[in-house]
């Protein structure tokens, strides 16, 4: 089975990050579409006008988010794992998805958490990403 993984370290701490993971109204600020966002287990979700969509299955207030994903031409959702792990003056959020068509570029779907979600969630909210190098 295929498995996409990476972290972001962002410049705040988890709480505000675990926050505008699941807040309607920050995610349709850096979207910039619509979305229904029920943040409870079992809630449902779709953002970027339903093109993604999937189900909260646990949820660790501000610690970790664990849930079905999937694009709206995908035949059937992936499992993703978003873990926030605290530091003394930001937090790292480790990504992890699995189980995702065996035709999806990993790169391109790594390109599209980063560019379409982490990188307007830093420039329009204004929470830093801090480099890796």
């Amino acid at each position: 089975m295929d498995k996409l993984e990476f972290s972001i370290v962002w410049g705040v701490p988890s709480k505000v990050i675990y926050q505008a993971l699941l807040d309607p109204f920050e995610i349709m600020q850096y979207t910039r579409a619509p979305a229904v966002v029920e943040p409870k287990e079992g809630g449902l979700y779709k953002i970027m006008e339903g093109r993604i969509e999937g189900v909260f299955n646990k949820l660790v207030e501000n610690q970790e988010i664990q849930m079905t994903w999937k694009f709206n031409n995908w035949k059937h959702h992936s499992n993703v794992t978003l873990r926030l792990i605290e530091r003394e003056d930001s937090c790292e959020l480790k990504i992890i998805q699995t189980n995702f068509p065996n035709d999806v570029d990993k790169v391109k779907l790594e390109d599209g958490w980063k560019n379409q979600i982490f990188v307007p969630m830093s420039k329009i909210r204004g929470y830093p990403i801090e480099d890796d190098d």
